[in-house]
């Protein structure tokens, strides 16, 4: 059973959150190459983020469902996760509506009310704020999954989480279904009901740990079923309209991943994840999440404001220093707005703690 508190799998964790975010923004980025990735790294990282939000956000409800009543529980819950996810996700609309950026000022009521997964599905990618719809599924999650697990009874609860795994590919492949020509082309993969396969995931290894279930074997098994899923994907010549299928099988890999990564992975890789760099930019994921797709547009426009100097111009131009240019910018970026905006509002997380304060 893995401890509430273990240090080793929260840094293990965050650096499983770094490599995330570090596939995501390659996605982006080498997008702007027009170049093929052999991997579709955007979905791998979001799908591994959904997974550790699912598996910390559950086990923190878990914890407190019986400390103290249900509604102090979530309402604190509340509390804490608007101060942590707010800030700079209204900030940065905020500057992206001065800047008038990507035609933000159509849009931004989507964006500010976390609908933008819906928005894109009906309507199409709108750009650099394409990445949005994640965030969007997170806050949606957020709204209804603690009020299952901190007010189901217990005997409920797994068969809940059983139940949205399962929901997820049905979902998404009834829309397929009934909107076989969807006008925008933005598959329904987009909307939270389809992406309850990872977040149940998480959810499912978070219960079973302070279950006593036999963790370990049942994790060696979401593994071997979602490499046979994967396989037989492969070789078989499915229809494009069950790829949810895929999404399922391989979702379940990403759930032993994140399962070994809480336990503690050892040899070199275990070293890598519990290493301080990774440890300090799993930390900061969010920032460099919710900056990184602004990169190629904030570069561009550094070198509109330096005057097209040929030198940078010429920097920009190779494919390497351009990656090593836009990791900078956003790491920078993040790491500032972290020390300088988030964690001091962060930190006001210790005036509402789960447990009941005696008077």
């Amino acid at each position: 059973m893995i401890p509430a508190k273990s240090s080793v799998y929260l840094r293990q964790l965050d650096g499983l959150r770094t490599l995330s975010v570090a596939a995501v923004a390659w996605s982006h980025w080498r997008a702007y190459q027009n170049s093929e990735p052999l991997l579709p790294w955007g979905e791998l990282g979001v799908e591994t983020f959904f997974i550790i939000s699912g598996f910390l956000i559950t086990g923190i409800l878990l914890d407190n469902r019986l400390t103290a009543p249900g509604f102090f529980v979530l309402k604190q819950f509340y509390l804490r996760r608007m101060l942590r996810i707010f800030p700079l996700f209204y900030a940065a609309l905020i500057i992206l509506l001065i800047l008038k950026a990507n035609s933000i000022s159509e849009t931004w009521l989507w964006h500010a009310t976390y609908l933008s997964n819906v928005y894109f599905y009906l309507h199409g990618w709108h750009g650099q704020l394409s990445h949005f719809w994640s965030l969007a599924v997170e806050e949606q999650f957020y709204l209804v999954w603690p009020l299952l697990i901190i007010f189901l009874p217990r005997r409920f609860l797994l068969p809940t989480i059983l139940a949205s795994i399962v929901s997820a590919p049905l979902f998404e492949l009834g829309m397929a279904s009934v909107f076989p020509e969807h006008a925008s082309g933005v598959a329904a993969s987009v909307l939270m009901p389809s992406c309850l396969n990872a977040l149940g995931i998480g959810a499912l290894l978070a219960y079973g740990t302070r279950q006593k279930f036999p963790m370990p074997k049942i994790a060696f098994r979401l593994l071997l079923a979602g490499l046979a899923g994967l396989t037989l994907w492969g070789v078989a010549n499915f229809p494009a309209p069950l790829e949810p299928l895929k999404r399922l099988a391989g979702v379940c890999v990403l759930g032993w991943l994140v399962y070994s990564a809480a336990e503690g992975f050892r040899g070199p890789f275990g070293w890598l994840l519990q290493s301080a760099p990774m440890n300090y930019l799993g930390k900061i994921s969010y920032g460099l999440y919710v900056i990184h797709n602004f990169a190629i547009s904030m570069s561009l426009g550094l070198i509109a404001w330096l005057g097209h100097p040929g030198w940078l111009e010429n920097f920009y131009a190779i494919p390497v220093f351009r990656m090593l240019g836009f990791a900078g910018l956003t790491i920078g970026l993040a790491a500032m707005s972290w020390h300088i905006f988030e964690k001091p509002l962060n930190d006001l997380k210790r005036k509402f703690p789960y447990v009941v304060m005696k008077k």
